[in-house]
């Protein structure tokens, strides 16, 4: 039964007991009957009114508690929408207040908890894509052998290529192994000297083929020769990667790149640089953002799931740097990786 209801009895009864109380006291009293039907007539109206006085003082705390109900059913739903501050009582009131508090707090849970769903999704997505990138390289180079397009005299050389890229994917492996939601990016660094131009090199001849194929320059410049860096080689290694495949898919065949690294003012700025359409001012901020791709811009038939860049800036942040670009539309994209030194 319904508090209103349940109050409306309530009432009633206590109007019964007190007529059959007024009625039992005019027995005993010296009183004509007719006074004695006036009183009990009186007490009976007054009654009536008190409970219609107390049905309309009622009536907020009544429509409050619907109004908690309503809230306590929508949440059951996965609505945390907050309600209005209620009046009075004041008791409901602060109960309210309560209820909004905790249906933001669930609100905020339950967004955390998507994010984190969104989150696992998108590592997945994004070691999918570094994972890939080896087996793509590896691919590449093992056709390029069985079909004669690479000399015998040079097989050597790309088996070594092979060698890092199963390094790469081994690394990789190992990092999914101990990967957990709560240690995303977590992965530890491993210090170590690496030579500017030998990192180049190494990362650049994994494109040579697809060098060869579409007939590109490229121009490799490390100043001051034999610069170096205490880093961590295969996060840098990957960034590199990243850059120069970026600058690939996006630039016409034919078209020369430039690496280039170079230590100054305590910095150490690893820079691709391509001749390709370029990115507009306006996408220029979005380019870092996860799943982002500058279709507009950009050859339609590229693939990946334009992590890339994400990938890159996220590693470039690990080892306490990052990626700075510039590009003219219509001319190409030079992308920049900043690195404090330890000198």
């Amino acid at each position: 039964m319904k508090l209103k209801y349940l109050l409306i009895v309530g009432y009633i009864i206590s109007v019964l007991i007190t007529i059959a109380a007024v009625f039992l006291a005019v027995n005993k009293m010296v009183i004509a009957q007719s006074s004695g039907f006036l009183i009990i007539l009186i007490t009976l109206c007054a009654s009536f009114l008190g409970i219609m006085v107390n049905l309309i003082l009622m009536r907020p705390t009544i429509k409050s508690l619907e109004r908690l109900r309503k809230q306590a059913r929508d949440i059951s739903k996965n609505n945390f929408n907050t309600m209005d501050e209620m009046v009075a009582p004041s008791e409901f009131k602060e109960l309210s207040q309560d209820f909004n508090a905790m249906s933001a707090k669930l609100k905020e849970t339950f967004k955390s908890l998507k994010d984190s769903e969104n989150e696992k999704d998108e590592i997945i997505a994004q070691l999918s894509h570094d994972i890939k990138t080896p087996i793509t390289s590896i691919k590449a180079t093992v056709e390029g052998i069985l079909d004669g397009i690479i000399a015998p005299e040079e097989i050597s050389d790309y088996l070594g290529t092979i060698d890092r890229q199963t390094d790469r994917l081994n690394n990789l492996v190992e990092e999914l192994s101990y990967l957990s939601l709560n240690q995303v990016n977590k992965v530890e660094t491993e210090q170590e000297t690496i030579f500017l131009d030998q990192l180049l090199i190494e990362t650049m001849s994994e494109f040579q083929l697809t060098l060869e194929r579409e007939k590109r320059k490229v121009a490799i410049d490390v100043t001051p020769t034999g610069a170096k860096i205490i880093s961590d080689r295969d996060k840098l290694s990957r960034i590199v990667y990243n850059l120069i495949n970026n600058a690939f898919k996006y630039s016409e065949e034919g078209t020369p790149l430039k690496v280039s690294a170079k230590v100054e003012n305590k910095e150490v700025i690893i820079s691709v640089t391509d001749r390709g359409q370029g990115i507009s001012n306006e996408e220029l901020q979005n380019i870092f953002k996860r799943l982002y791709r500058v279709e507009g811009s950009r050859n339609m038939n590229t693939g990946g799931h334009g992590l890339g860049l994400y990938i890159a800036q996220e590693l470039a942040h690990q080892l306490n740097g990052k990626i700075r670009v510039k590009s003219e539309y219509g001319v190409g994209s030079t992308f920049s990786l900043v690195l404090k030194t330890n000198n």
